[in-house]
């Protein structure tokens, strides 16, 4: 059986940071569908991401979030770390710099929003679409003029562990336009 969302009163999102790191873990601890990734799956080669195992993504997730830098925003739902969205300059993301269907469309420089994770209590309340916006958001905050996602152009019904990267429709919705197209998979941009 189907459980209902919770619904939301109020809604958040700030930056990973260290005094937020016992927040995400609860959203990427055990049991979750992230399957022990920690949102390093961008930014690893593919060789590095399968030998770190779970604790060694975590420990490198937890390095980066310990350096200063913020990798992406946590969706707090009444106070309740409900949502994950990862942004960043894309060259941060080694698997974007390295992929050979997610090349650069040109030399504008993007920041790019590449993975979600929607706690299972919280989905079905538009929560990817306000994780768009507040990603959005933030990479202009820091200078940004344009960010890039590389979701997926889903028809059907598909479980939640194959849209971590998102929703076409979703994006298209929150002013997101398709600039290319690889593999099938749609290049989407907004000018911030």
């Amino acid at each position: 059986m189907t459980e209902k969302p919770k619904q939301i009163e109020k809604i958040e999102f700030l930056p990973l940071t260290p005094e937020r790191w016992s927040d995400f873990e609860t959203l990427f601890g055990p049991n979750r569908v992230t399957d022990g990734c920690w949102c390093m799956w961008w930014r690893m080669k593919n060789k590095e991401f399968s030998a770190a195992g779970k604790d060694g993504l975590k420990s490198a997730m937890r390095t980066i979030v310990h350096s200063g830098v913020e990798p992406g925003l946590i969706a707090y739902a009444d106070g309740v770390a409900a949502g994950w969205v990862a942004v960043a300059p894309r060259q941060d993301y080694t698997r974007l710099e390295t992929s050979k269907t997610l090349y650069p469309v040109d030399d504008q420089p993007v920041w790019s929003i590449p993975c979600f994770f929607i706690q299972r209590n919280y989905r079905r309340n538009h929560l990817m679409e306000r994780l768009i916006e507040a990603a959005a958001r933030y990479a202009k905050e820091h200078g940004a003029k344009i960010v890039e996602a590389y979701p997926l152009d889903v028809h059907k019904k598909t479980d939640s562990g194959s849209i971590f990267t998102g929703v076409a429709s979703i994006f298209e919705r929150s002013g997101f336009v398709e600039v290319a197209r690889r593999n099938e998979r749609p290049v989407m941009r907004k000018t911030l």
